[in-house]
């Protein structure tokens, strides 16, 4: 083998390396386990055009979840595997229909974690609802 024949070897290795990666599509599984505590915001996509506040903590298995809504509280258990997470409320609260829905964390959604940014969405049946979130450090 030649010099250069090796030198364009190297180069090629090289060359597929540093563009072979694709940094912004990193996903890292969240720990329930984790102490996490985010803030971010909401909004329903394809419906009523809702949108506001909300703060998520996970610790122990288990998470606590406000929304800038009335009634806009929520807490239980939560499970993670792959990109799903399901949030069990156990801490359910009868809506009156003045109200309307308080967009609190409940059921099974779709989520992406960065380490430091949390996206989290879920298809209803009359639109999207998209939880943008930034972990609190």
């Amino acid at each position: 083998m030649t010099m250069k024949r090796l030198k364009d070897i190297i180069l090629l290795i090289i060359t597929i390396i540093l563009f072979g990666c694709d940094y912004n599509d990193v996903n890292i599984q969240l720990n329930p386990e984790s102490d996490l505590s985010f803030s971010g915001t909401f909004k329903t996509i394809n419906s009523e055009s809702l949108s506001g506040t909300v703060m998520l903590e996970i610790a122990d298995g288990y998470y606590k979840c406000s929304t800038s809504l009335p009634f806009g509280q929520g807490a239980g258990k939560i499970e993670i595997q792959e990109s799903t997470i399901n949030f069990i409320d156990t801490l359910f609260f009868p809506i009156p229909a003045i109200y309307g829905p308080s967009y609190v964390l409940s059921g099974q959604h779709q989520y992406k974690f960065d380490g430091n940014n949390l996206e989290i969405w879920r298809t209803k049946n009359v639109g999207e609802i998209e939880y943008n979130l930034n972990l609190k450090k």
